[in-house]
């Protein structure tokens, strides 16, 4: 207990740190459990046959390597222009949201960033203050 008292910041964020890594360990984020589609290729990679995945939704398999630069930055662009500048969540895009919210009394624009987004597409949650919590907490831990 003296190097608490010593340091009580310290402390206090390895506290913290230690409780988030425990939650982190006990509730992670929901593996999707739905069967992709199936692409069947020739040797050299070349699509043969695809099917739709059971919702009827067409899915290819693709890295980050195989799609072009120029539609990688555009989507960031478009999308979460701060993605490599914050966590998971963006508190600025989510403080104009919600400004925007109160002013105007209905949702102007959304403060999501690409992980939030992630985060609903695996669990998705209602549409209300609550969700959004749930959402933030999980783009955080993604």
């Amino acid at each position: 207990m003296s190097w608490y008292r010593a340091h009580p910041v310290r402390a206090s964020l390895a506290l913290i740190l230690t409780a988030l890594l425990l939650l982190d360990q006990l509730f992670p984020p929901p593996i999707p459990r739905d069967e992709p589609g199936m692409v069947v290729v020739a040797r050299d990679g070349t699509p043969l046959r695809a099917w739709p995945d059971a919702d009827g939704v067409w899915r290819f398999p693709v890295t980050p390597e195989k799609v072009s630069a120029k539609y990688l930055d555009a989507l960031l662009t478009y999308e979460d222009r701060w993605f490599y500048w914050h966590p998971g969540v963006n508190p600025m895009a989510l403080g104009r949201a919600a400004w925007q919210w109160l002013r105007h009394g209905e949702i102007v624009s959304g403060g999501s960033t690409l992980s939030m987004q992630v985060a609903r597409a695996l669990e998705p949650v209602p549409r209300s203050l609550q969700g959004k919590l749930k959402q933030i907490a999980r783009a955080l831990q993604l």
